[in-house]
């Protein structure tokens, strides 16, 4: 339904435009369009294959033997005499804009391209024999025409984009939910395989072509093709393939070597012993990121990660806007942490951040939500709750921390309060701002003596 009301008001823009635009002025820029087809063509590639963020995509051959005509069809097509249906036009339109999302082609150089077409075709345009309130018209007409087209082809990109991204998240979901520690132990074994049949390569002199690198392994298939979905964007993943490159430029470089002498072989297998240690390490990290981290919550306080907050307040913010009904967060600090360490220890300190969080989500709705913002801070989300009733909440959580003392070890308790800011959503469009809020009035609760709830109204 949202597509076909686009493609209405397309063709209805389209329309317009054409009907406003002298038929002698259309006629003149067909012309000129066929006349210099291949130039404009040409041009609209030779920007593109300068940009090194092409090169994964582009190549002389791939625009010599498809594109280059491809192009002179597509500018032939937006400058017809006879006139094809808009709408037609509006469907070829997006699926181009689909191709290049299928492609990851970056919009940014296909707008550039565009820029540079129509600067060359107002240079024509200037260097004919058009009367100035013709030039005017002609001009509008051809930047008002690829404008549209471009709005189109840039709209189906970004939702194409979006549904690859939903795509890879709902495989990275998928993952979340398998088990994930003995997908852990099973890629050890993978690494050490393989380590193990380098160890014997050595030993037994075979062929090199029976040699398998770290990349043509099962675990190296696995890192490749599954990991950098699962793990985008995790540190470790990039280590590893870099301590990888490192260990098959040593095997590469000596195992001839090292076959004519077995104490140079010894030395190889150490160092490739210690390279597969050093990877065993970072997959270990890599899986413990995303089984506590990635998995959206605080290792130590089993709370939501902030990574999330983005996400979870985008969507509250809509919901707020479309409903009328705010929402409030209160910034919570643990009064003197640093004492609670330096006194117990950060064994004491993380079991005090563990009693906190259950305190915490235990005095809220299901509907709320609970964040470990950094450190000893905790966020809370309170859906639909104006400031009004969220300083009564957050006084109810406040006295609950004064009711009874902590855990600090099996046999010691310390008395423990908390600071809170409170902010309610004001219809500022940044969600940032009512963060802002929020940690302003905890500033504010703190130098006002601690242990007390302070509002962004108070």
């Amino acid at each position: 339904m949202r597509t076909n009301r686009k493609s209405l008001q397309f063709v209805s823009d389209w329309n317009a435009l054409a009907n406003e635009t002298p038929a002698p002025v259309k006629t003149l820029i067909s012309t000129l369009i066929q006349e210099h087809a291949v130039e404009l063509s040409d041009l609209f590639y030779q920007s593109m294959l300068t940009d090194a963020d092409a090169k994964s995509f582009l190549s002389h051959e791939l625009v010599n033997s498809r594109l280059h005509a491809s192009m002179q069809a597509w500018l032939l097509e937006l400058f017809a005499v006879h006139a094809i249906e808009p709408a037609v036009i509006y469907q070829h339109q997006r699926h181009v804009g689909e191709v290049h999302a299928r492609l990851q082609i970056p919009v940014i150089l296909v707008l550039r391209g565009s820029r540079l077409l129509k600067q060359k075709i107002y240079t024509l345009l200037v260097a004919s024999p058009l009367e100035r309130g013709e030039l005017i018209s002609a001009i509008n007409f051809v930047n008002e025409t690829m404008q549209m087209t471009m709005d189109v082809m840039t709209d189906a990109f970004v939702i194409d984009m979006e549904k690859h991204a939903r795509e890879d998240e709902s495989y990275r979901m998928f993952a979340l939910g398998s088990n994930m520690p003995a997908e852990r132990e099973r890629q050890r074994a993978a690494l050490l395989e393989w380590a193990q049949h380098i160890l014997l390569a050595l030993l037994n002199e075979p062929d090199e072509r029976e040699l398998r690198t770290i990349q043509h392994s099962e675990f190296g298939l696995w890192l490749e093709h599954k990991a950098s979905i699962v793990f985008r964007s995790a540190p470790e993943l990039e280590q590893i393939k870099k301590r990888i490159a490192i260990v098959e430029q040593s095997i590469s470089q000596k195992m001839l070597v090292s076959r004519q002498d077995k104490g140079d072989a010894r030395i190889l297998m150490k160092e490739i012993e210690a390279g597969v240690a050093e990877i065993k390490f970072l997959l270990g990290g890599l899986f413990d990121r995303f089984i506590e981290v990635e998995s959206g919550r605080d290792a130590l306080t089993r709370l939501l990660n902030r990574q999330h907050m983005p996400s979870v307040l985008s969507r509250e913010l809509v919901l707020a806007r479309r409903t009328g009904m705010p929402f409030s967060l209160l910034m919570i600090d643990i009064d003197h942490f640093k004492q609670i360490n330096d006194a117990f220890g950060h064994d004491g300190g993380d079991l005090v951040l563990q009693q906190a969080a259950e305190l915490i989500t235990s005095n809220i709705r299901a509907g709320d939500f609970v964040f470990r913002f950094g450190g000893e801070e905790i966020l809370i989300l309170l859906v639909e709750v104006e400031q009004t009733e969220a300083l009564k909440m957050a006084e109810i959580i406040r006295q609950r921390f004064v009711a009874e003392p902590f855990r600090v070890n099996d046999l010691k308790r310390t008395p423990v309060t908390v600071s809170i800011g409170i902010a309610t959503y004001d219809g500022h469009p940044d969600y940032q701002t009512v963060i802002k809020d929020a940690d302003s009035a905890l500033y504010r609760a703190k130098h006002a003596g601690r242990n007390c709830c302070i509002t962004t109204a108070s």
